[in-house]
């Protein structure tokens, strides 16, 4: 018997072909989706990973004002820490292009050649693969660099660049007009010598090797011994002078002050040394004319004798006995020697309490000068180091850019395959069941002959679960081929800067594609024949149906053929609820789709209408006086997470009338205003607390929020300027960035980096451009998985029907009244099923899609336009016309023998 069973399957083959090649397109088209986009991301990520361990990765990079001495690079590399210099020159060439030259690399992130050689001597350079291809260089051309040609002698990439962007802060490569350039040390000394224009940037690239931490290497290089009066940059001495040059001017005052303190205290005190000889002086002197006063008296006849604490009320006795002018003479004369006297010891008195006074004046300022660090570091919170800029390998995005990019993609096709894999199981589901009450008095007669159940089972289970796993070969076979992988990889080559990367498909994925469908068939099969099975023989034979109350449903319209697609719409409800079910699963695809194509489109316009500047200077060393025409501001990255990803937010200290920002900010260092973007990434509201982290610092800020800037460009938050300056300890005219609607003039070594409007306008035209062909993708699969699951499922109700259309045909009803009884009506289904599956579809798809684009620092403004949803609309009956058109000639075929064949 089993032999006889073996031989039904090519019979059951043939007679339903088209329904298994319906159904095999369908595990094709979503293998192929899933493993074309999954494995294309699991390739990028994968591929770069080994590619930054085989060239190997930094796991970090440093810039210093002036290169490290051979002891302090000795230090650290006995710590087992490996350095690689990689000192670098913009250099200018023609069209505007710039090239960033550096030697050679040799122990760390080593070049990966895609063609030619390294340079090995001058004359010859290595060029950056992205900005060859864009430019039409290949191997064997000349570039001339600062005065000299060199010839390309190779072509290939670096892992530290694999986002070609010429500044960190950049959010987009542009290889036009950026790329590197690898010479031999030679030629590259020879260049530094003949090119003043450009400044030479100090940068070295490290491996920790496991035995040093980034935050210990950090410290250690903050820790070097550091001249800052040899750095030769300006305009960083500039810095110098307005920030440790007034700390040494203070610091130069105090020891001023101690050295007149200390000259005063001598002074002074060798003064009242030698005050008491004076006191002494003055009062012999008085003492000398009390003497002779005394002697004149005596000349005159007078016996008096004068004294010093009594000369006075002598002589005025006498004077008023003798009126004699020579005594009122003679006291006068006392009077004035004796006021000297007083005189003097008045000042020996003042000496000695001005002696004290500088010797406590003294002591203070000694004090004061012992004091004098501590005041200063408080006062001068300046930390000068060696150290420009400190980054670890995970916090630098032009590190594994490429692959965090197509994370997105990789997520979109994780949804993307549960999703097909529900809609297959129930395709499969409604398919067997159908296969099973068509053959239903096949079935019973087998059984009653004696057929083991367990052998009808595996019968009923071979085909579609062969037919599965066929089709899932098939499926992974397509995705393999160059429209598959390697056509959604091509995104990654387009823009970044990699290495070619072998297309590898996960174990994972290959369960998934080919284990996956036939397990999946084999257990629906296995569990709707088996229910079946367990009927009686006799049941299975006169294929019993459950009976429905379709006929005594009271429908009041007097006309035959509404009333009739009515009840046939109601006896199919099954089939039409698969139907509407299955349209569901592929529009949620097809959401997921557009709802790429609509976030960035949204992102795109939203950015450059609310780019209201035509320049942002971003500085290193600001000016005092705010160039004219620009205005100032403050900028300060920090960040948030989301969903387990870190995320730069931009604080932004404006003034209350800046002209590039309709945002009125609030007085106070815990007020902001959110951007629109903000609030839709975080789900912020007004009057809500957003905490932002200053990882480098490892502080967290608590702001609240108490508005909303009709803003979306970037994750940017808005702050009164002064009070930001207030937060984060900054003079009171501090800025960093200076926003203008025409070209400033600013001495570019002030410069960090310059963003035009045609900049941002080509940034987002650019993700718009990379998500292109995922937004095809998604959407095209998705119109095909409906197409085919509509056809399955309408072709399944004319199956079920066949008794019935037989019946009607003996009665004469010509095709084009069948087509009404039997396919108009489920345009009614499609229908409401579109009104309903539509919008219920785009809520599902913005309810996953923040997951799937966690990744990315931009809102999530994923609104759709009124015509799209009636254009989506439109589509779907123009499939069910297709499909409708097709049906007829379905319709045709049915014979009326259909009723004798089923006759009791």
């Amino acid at each position: 018997m089993n032999k006889v069973l073996r031989k039904r399957l090519p019979r059951d083959l043939k007679s339903n072909f088209m329904r298994y090649l319906a159904l095999t397109l369908l595990i094709v088209m979503g293998m192929y989706i899933v493993i074309s986009v999954v494995g294309a991301a699991d390739s990028i990520i994968d591929g770069t990973d080994e590619k930054c361990i085989s060239n190997k990765c930094e796991d970090g990079e440093f810039s210093v004002f002036i290169p490290l001495t051979d002891d302090q690079i000795a230090k650290i590399e006995k710590k087992g820490c490996t350095l690689e210099k990689e000192f670098s020159m913009d250099i200018d060439i023609k069209d505007g292009k710039t090239l960033r030259v550096m030697e050679k690399r040799q122990k760390v992130n080593l070049i990966d050649l895609d063609e030619g050689r390294l340079a090995d001597k001058k004359g010859e350079m290595v060029i950056e693969k992205r900005f060859a291809e864009v430019n039409g260089y290949k191997v064997g051309d000349s570039i001339t660099v600062s005065g000299s040609e060199l010839e390309i002698v190779g072509i290939g990439s670096v892992p530290d660049y694999d986002l070609p962007v010429k500044n960190i802060a950049d959010t987009a490569a542009e290889s036009e007009g950026f790329g590197l350039a690898f010479v031999d040390d030679s030629q590259y000394t020879e260049m530094c010598e003949n090119n003043s224009q450009a400044a030479e940037e100090y940068t070295y690239a490290y491996l920790l090797n496991g035995k040093l931490s980034d935050e210990k290497l950090k410290s250690m290089i903050k820790d070097f011994s550091f001249d800052y009066n040899a750095v030769e940059d300006k305009f960083f001495q500039e810095t110098i002078e307005d920030t440790i040059g007034k700390k040494d001017d203070l610091l130069e005052g105090i020891a001023d002050l101690r050295s007149g303190a200390e000259e005063l205290n001598d002074g002074i005190k060798e003064l009242d040394e030698n005050s008491s000889e004076l006191t002494d002086g003055a009062e012999e002197i008085f003492d000398g004319f009390i003497s002779q006063a005394n002697s004149s008296l005596a000349a005159m006849g007078v016996n008096k004798t004068l004294k010093a604490d009594n000369y006075g009320k002598t002589l005025d006795e006498l004077y008023s006995q003798t009126k004699s002018e020579d005594i009122k003479s003679l006291k006068t004369s006392l009077d004035g020697i004796k006021e000297y006297l007083d005189g003097t010891k008045e000042y020996a008195d003042g000496v000695k309490d001005a002696a004290d006074g500088s010797k406590e004046l003294y002591d203070g300022v000694t004090d004061l000068d012992k004091e004098t660090n501590d005041v200063i570091d408080e006062l001068f919170d300046y930390e000068i180091d060696n150290l420009t800029t400190f980054i670890k390998a995970e916090d630098n995005p032009r590190i594994k850019g490429a692959a965090a990019d197509v994370l997105i993609h990789k997520q979109a096709g994780i949804v993307a395959g549960v999703i097909v894999m529900i809609l297959f199981t129930y395709v499969i589901s409604v398919f067997v069941i159908h296969q099973i009450q068509k053959e239903s008095s096949v079935i019973g007669a087998m059984y009653a002959l004696g057929v083991k159940k367990r052998d009808l089972l595996k019968h009923y289970i071979t085909l579609p679960t062969v037919i599965c796993f066929i089709g899932g070969i098939i499926g992974t076979l397509v995705a393999m081929t160059p429209i598959g992988v390697q056509y959604q990889m091509q995104d990654s080559y387009n823009y970044f800067s990699i290495p070619k990367i072998s297309t590898s498909i996960p174990p994972y994925l290959l369960v998934y594609s080919i284990i996956m469908p036939p397990v999946v068939s084999a257990i629906v099969n296995y569990l709707v024949i088996n229910k079946r099975l367990s009927q009686t023989a006799l049941s299975l034979i006169k294929d019993e149906q459950k009976v429905t109350d379709v006929k005594k449903i009271n429908l009041k319209s007097k006309n035959f053929i509404t009333t009739f697609k009515i009840r046939q719409m109601i006896r199919e409800a099954r089939t039409g609820l698969t139907v509407v079910f299955a349209m569901l699963i592929s529009l949620l695809i097809f959401m997921i789709g557009l709802n790429c194509y609509v976030l960035c489109d949204n992102v795109k316009k939203e950015t450059k209408a609310d780019t209201k500047y035509e320049y942002m200077y971003t500085l290193k060393y600001p000016e005092k006086e705010v160039p004219e025409g620009g205005e100032a501001v403050y900028t300060k990255s920090l960040s948030k997470t989301y969903l387990d990803y870190t995320l730069d937010v931009m604080i932004m200290g404006i003034d209350d009338n800046n002209k590039y920002f309709d945002c009125e900010t609030v007085s106070g260092k815990s007020s902001i205003v959110m951007s629109k973007s903000v609030q839709q990434k975080y789900g912020l509201s007004v009057g809500d607390k957003l905490i932002l982290t200053d990882s480098a610092n490892e502080m967290d800020y608590a702001f609240t929020i108490n508005g909303i800037a009709d803003y979306s460009a970037g994750l940017t938050v808005f702050m009164d300027i002064d009070s930001m300056r207030e937060l984060f300890g900054q003079d009171d005219d501090y800025y960093n960035a200076v926003l203008s609607d025409k070209e400033l003039d600013i001495d570019s070594g002030r410069i960090y980096s310059i963003t035009t409007k045609d900049d941002i306008n080509r940034t987002a035209d650019v993700f718009l451009e990379l998500l292109m062909p995922l937004v095809q993708m998604l959407t095209s699969v998705a119109v095909v998985i409906f197409f085919v699951v509509m056809y399955l499922m309408m072709n399944v109700m004319i199956d079920r029907a066949g008794f019935g259309i037989s019946l009607i045909k003996i009665f004469g009803f010509r095709v084009k009244e069948i087509r009404k009884l039997y396919l108009n009506g489920n345009m009614y289904i499609v229908a409401i099923g579109a009104v309903i599956c539509i919008p219920l579809s785009k809520l599902i798809a913005d309810l996953i899609y923040p997951w799937m684009i966690a990744n990315t620092s931009c809102g999530m403004n994923m609104k759709f336009p009124w015509y799209l949803y009636a254009g989506i609309f439109a589509g779907i009956m123009v499939i069910y016309l297709i499909i409708n058109a097709l049906l007829v000639n379905k319709l045709k075929k049915v014979s009326p023998v259909e009723v004798l064949k089923n006759r009791e």
